[in-house]
């Protein structure tokens, strides 16, 4: 099957299925946001007197995220990853890293980002640029880091993969976007000697190497299970590095600590990962101790997922990371990153992970409204190839959540319209699919930690 931004939500999450595409894409005054003092966080945290509370500590965390890894083969313990790897394994990982495009012949009706079509000897040769061939006996994979916000590729090309020769939004071959200090395992590279093929906390895919330093093992455990650390808890941080340039990191971005201590004029003194020829050197930073960061996680509480969510409000969709920006499953998991919770990075996977949820298959509508007074603030709602994060009940009893939205479907006398609205909003569950479907209907549960 042809891979696109419709055909691929289920392995990502782009909100809404459509198996046919009917109706003309529009950018009109119809909205699902809701823009009213519901979309802040105040409304939501001044009358939650348990709001504060810490639902999971630290070790809870802990224990939390290895139960999520037996129920999502997508996460891995890095730490404890095998780094001699059978060459038939690695094959297999790429293989499968390569999602609808596995055993295609063909890349289907796709464009670059010029608008040319392209052609199935490109495609051929993207194919051919993964080095099967040279995968043999036992790989030992290699220690790195990327050392900038860098993509994460379904195949070892720089070539964009677009449906459409000018909508320029949606990258069939784009996986996810890795922020700076994102340890990385190398289990092989690309024939051109431009890509590597890696192992993820929570993905595997080609990555540029330009954006990567090797380094051993030692200092790269630094980056994986450091002790000291800041984690990033605004929507985007970007650091200065040497006064020389800048690297961005988002929401839930770790970034270890030179010095445990805060620093004169209330800064911190921190490592950022640079790569000079391909190996690690590291630069002291200083970050200014304001609310963009925070020394360790934050506390795990109702009002935390809540506050965290309301900091990308406003911020653009942005398709497996695209654009510097957040799609439905990235929103969510990097808030529950700020909080030390590392959930898998793909809705399906997310829903497959959570270790309590609420199930709505079979329900009638009545049914699922009631089904939605047992859900907790903070909790995922779940909808094929979407993720929601639930807010809560407003003043009138209508349950409202916060997500990265791409589009919706409104119907008027019979004609159906498709909007793009692309942006993280806050809306009620009332919102149609393309079959006019409303999204309470579509649900198909709802996944929490903790109540």
């Amino acid at each position: 099957m042809k891979r696109n931004f419709l055909t691929a939500c289920g392995s990502r999450c782009l909100w809404l299925i459509a198996l046919v595409i009917l109706a003309v894409p529009a950018w009109g005054e119809a909205s699902i946001a809701i823009s009213d003092n519901r979309a802040t966080e105040t409304y939501w945290t001044k009358n939650n007197s348990a709001g504060d509370k810490v639902l999971l500590s630290a070790q809870e965390i802990t224990a939390l995220n290895r139960t999520m890894r037996t129920r999502s083969d997508s996460l891995v313990d890095l730490a404890s990853f095998d780094v001699n790897v059978p060459a038939a394994s690695v094959k297999e990982m790429i293989l499968k890293a390569q999602q609808d495009y596995r055993g295609e012949s063909t890349p289907g009706e796709v464009y670059d980002a010029s608008g040319k079509a392209i052609s199935t000897a490109s495609y051929a040769q993207a194919q051919a640029n993964c080095n099967l061939k040279a995968l043999q006996g036992t790989i030992t994979g290699k220690y790195a880091l990327t050392t900038e916000r860098t993509d994460m590729r379904l195949l070892p090309t720089p070539q964009n993969y677009f449906d459409d020769a000018s909508f320029r939004h949606y990258d069939n071959l784009q996986g996810t976007a890795l922020d700076p200090a994102e340890p990385l395992i190398i289990l092989h590279k690309s024939a051109d000697g431009a890509f590597a093929f890696c192992q993820a906390r929570h993905y595997t895919g080609w990555v540029s190497l330009g954006a990567l330093a090797v380094t051993d093992r030692a200092h790269w455990q630094r980056y994986v299970n450091p002790k000291d650390f800041l984690v990033v808890t605004a929507n985007k941080k970007v650091v200065a590095v040497g006064g020389a340039w800048t690297v961005l990191f988002q929401m839930g971005s770790v970034i270890p600590l030179a010095n445990s201590k805060l620093q004169a004029h209330d800064t911190w003194l921190a490592y950022v990962p640079v790569e000079v020829n391909g190996v690690l050197t590291e630069a002291e930073v200083k970050i200014t101790d304001d609310d963009s960061v925070n020394k360790g996680f934050l506390p795990c509480t109702q009002n935390n997922f809540i506050r965290q969510s309301m900091k990308f409000l406003g911020d653009g969709y942005g398709w497996g990371g695209m654009e510097d920006s957040v799609d439905c499953s990235s929103f969510v998991g990097d808030v529950y990153r700020s909080m030390g919770i590392e959930i898998p990075r793909d809705a399906d996977q997310q829903e497959l992970a959570m270790p309590q949820s609420l199930n709505f298959a079979g329900l009638s509508t009545a049914k699922r409204w009631q089904k939605m007074q047992e859900v907790p603030a903070g909790a995922l709602l779940f909808k094929p190839g979407h993720v929601m994060m639930y807010l809560g009940r407003d003043a009138k009893g209508n349950p409202l959540v916060i997500h990265s939205a791409s589009s919706y479907f409104t119907f008027t006398n019979g004609n159906k319209q498709k909007h793009y609205i692309r942006k993280v909003l806050v809306s009620d569950l009332h919102y149609q699919n393309s079959k006019g479907v409303e999204t309470i209907d579509g649900l198909t549960s709802a996944g929490f930690c903790v109540k």
